[in-house]
């Protein structure tokens, strides 16, 4: 992690077994490891380092199921409608974030998006700025 930055636990130590084994299943599923992807017991049961992990299968329980940790899970699209496909393939769908430059797909995605709220252009939907 970069010098200055910090990050807190997850909430118990079977949380960071259940991280582990959802990162290690879409790794033995064909998925790829950008960064990270281990627990940090020298910073205590609870701390796993934040992790990146690329080319994750859609049907992969890192990308259909709620992690609740510090773990992005990256695939890829072709076209805008699959993109929308992926997005509300889900049962949770709290939010959504995705980046455009093109005023109308803001529009156009938003207004399809299956979710509670939508972030666009930015990683954070609300903060106290």
């Amino acid at each position: 992690m970069k010098e200055g930055v910090t990050m807190g636990p997850v909430i118990t130590k079977t949380s960071v077994s259940n991280i582990k084994e959802k990162v290690d299943k879409a790794l033995s599923e064909g998925a790829e490891l950008a960064f990270g992807g281990s627990p940090l017991p020298a910073l205590g049961p609870n701390f796993f380092e934040p992790t990146i992990v690329q080319n994750v299968k859609p049907s992969s329980l890192l990308w259909c199921t709620e992690t609740f940790g510090p773990v992005v899970a990256i695939t890829t699209f072709d076209t805008e409608e699959e993109a929308i496909e992926l997005a509300n393939d889900t049962t949770s769908g709290l939010a959504s974030y995705f980046c455009t430059k093109d005023a109308e797909r803001i529009f156009r995605v938003a207004g399809r998006l299956e979710n509670g709220i939508i972030g666009i252009n930015a990683g954070i939907i609300s903060s106290a700025s």
